[in-house]
C-alpha cells in the first residue's frame, strides 16, 4: 500500500500492535519481551489477544479506523497463520482498517516455509519484516543467530514467491570485529534483493542480556565509535543511492514505501496494544495516557482470559510531557518536526542555540536536524530540553 506518513497530524492516525513473545531461542543482544520455547499455545494465546482485544477496543471507541496492525515480537512467524487471521478479522470488526491498511509480519529467515507465508497472505498480512541482521555468515555468527546468509537469500524468494510486494530487510551494524567494508557489503546485499524498506540499527548492548554480561567482564562487543560512524553515515549514502530513501533515524523506503505502522509512533498517533509485554498510548484531551501489559506470557493469558487485562504499569501524561515526547519522536524524521506555537514557546530558544551550532536547521514551522546533528541526536534533544 502507500504510505500515509505526513498526511496526518499528532494523534490522527490509529495503529494495533500485537506482541507474540515466543521464539524458538533468545538471541544474545535481545531485550525484548520474549519466552524461548519448543512448544507454543497457539489457539490459546490467540484466545487471550481476542480477549483483550475486546476489553480495550471500548477505549477506541469514535477513533477513525486503524491505518496498521503490526504482528511484532518474539517471532510472529511462528504463530499460527489461523491464529493470525483471526486476530486480522476481529481487529477490523471492532476497530475498522481502512482499505489498504497496512498489515505487517515479523518473520525470521530459516523459521518460515513458503505454504505458511501464503497462509499468511491469505489471512490478511500484506507486508513482511525480515530478520536478516546481515549477509555474512560470521557476522550472523557473532550475533548468535541461527539462520546462515543462504537462508536470507531462501527467505526472500519464498516471501516473493507467496506473492508479498512489501518487504521490509532488517540489519543489524557495528557488531565487533566487523569493518566498515563488511557492513556496507550488508548494505549492498540488501539492496541486490530490491526490498521496499530497510531498517538498520546500530548494536547495542543492553544489560539484562548475554551480550551484556559479557560486556559487563570487560569484552569488546562493538566496534570502535569512529568506525560506527563511517558505518552510519555510508549506509545512508549508499541505501539513497540506490532510491531506498533515508527518512528515519533508522529507517530508509522506496517512495510510498515508508513504514506506516512505525510513523504513527513518530507523528505522535494512537496505538492499541495487545499480548503479553506490549505498550500502548492514547490521548486524553489535552492529556495522554500510556500503559505496558503483564510480560509474562502465562499471567498475561490467564487475566486475559478472565475478561481483566493485566498491567505492568499504567500513567497519565500531562501536556508538558506530550509535548517533550513530540519533540522527542518527531525530530527522528528527516522531513523534521512541524512546529506550532506550543513547540515554539517551549523550546524556541534553545533550538535556535542548537542551530548555531549547527546541529538543527530551523524553517519557519519546521525544526530538522542536520547531518551533524543526526550523529548526536540525544545530546540535541537533551540540549533542547534543557530549561
Amino acid at each position: 500500500m502507500t504510505s500515509s506518513v505526513g498526511s496526518t497530524g499528532p494523534g490522527d492516525a490509529l495503529g494495533v500492535y500485537v506482541h507474540f513473545p515466543f521464539c524458538h531461542q533468545r538471541c544474545p543482544y535481545c531485550d525484548f519481551n520474549v519466552l524461548a520455547t519448543a512448544e507454543v499455545p497457539h489457539a490459546l494465546y490467540r484466545d487471550a489477544v481476542l480477549a483483550e482485544l475486546a476489553a480495550r477496543a471500548p477505549d477506541f471507541s469514535g477513533r477513525a479506523p486503524a491505518v496498521s496492525l503490526y504482528f511484532g515480537g518474539g517471532t510472529p512467524g511462528l504463530w499460527e497463520a489461523a491464529c493470525v487471521a483471526a486476530v486480522v478479522d476481529a481487529v477490523a470488526a471492532r476497530l475498522g482498517l481502512t482499505a489498504g491498511a497496512e498489515v505487517t509480519l515479523e518473520c525470521n529467515p530459516g523459521e518460515i516455509t513458503p505454504d505458511r507465508l501464503r497462509a499468511y497472505r491469505s489471512a490478511g498480512v500484506n507486508r513482511v519484516s525480515l530478520g536478516t541482521q546481515s549477509f555474512d555468515d560470521t557476522t550472523l555468527r557473532r550475533l548468535g543467530r541461527r539462520q546462515s546468509a543462504a537462508d536470507n537469500r531462501v527467505a526472500v524468494d519464498a516471501v516473493r514467491a507467496a506473492g508479498f510486494d512489501d518487504l521490509s530487510l532488517d540489519l543489524i551494524q557495528g557488531v565487533a570485529g566487523q569493518s566498515v567494508d563488511d557492513a556496507l557489503a550488508d548494505v549492498a546485499a540488501a539492496v541486490a534483493l530490491d526490498p521496499t524498506h530497510v531498517s538498520t540499527y546500530q548494536l547495542t548492548i543492553a544489560p539484562a542480556t548475554p551480550f551484556g554480561a559479557r560486556a559487563a567482564r570487560g569484552e569488546v562487543l562493538t566496534a570502535p565509535e569512529d568506525d560506527q560512524v563511517a558505518i552510519y553515515e555510508g549506509t545512508r549514502a549508499a541505501l539513497a543511492a540506490a532510491g531506498i530513501v533515508p527518512y528515519e533515524v533508522s529507517n530508509a523506503a522506496r517512495p510510498g514505501r515508508e513504514a506506516v505502522h512505525n510513523s504513527i509512533y513518530w507523528t505522535f498517533g494512537e496505538y492499541l496494544a495487545l499480548g503479553a509485554g506490549a505498550n500502548g498510548f492514547r490521548k486524553l484531551g489535552t492529556q495522554g495516557e500510556r500503559w505496558e501489559n503483564e510480560r509474562h506470557a502465562m499471567r498475561y493469558m490467564d487475566a486475559a482470559l478472565a475478561g481483566a487485562p493485566r498491567e505492568m504499569f499504567r500513567e497519565r501524561l500531562d501536556p508538558e510531557t506530550l509535548l517533550e515526547e513530540r519533540l522527542m519522536t518527531g525530530l527522528r524524521l528527516d522531513r523534521g518536526l512541524p512546529v506550532d506555537a506550543a513547540l515554539e514557546a517551549r523550546y524556541g530558544r534553545n533550538a535556535r542555540r542548537a542551530a548555531d551550532r549547527g546541529l538543527l536547521a530551523v524553517e519557519p514551522g519546521l525544526w530538522r536536524v542536520t547531518d551533524a546533528g543526526r550523529l548526536l541526536l540525544n545530546r540535541v534533544i537533551l540540549d533542547l530540553t534543557d530549561g
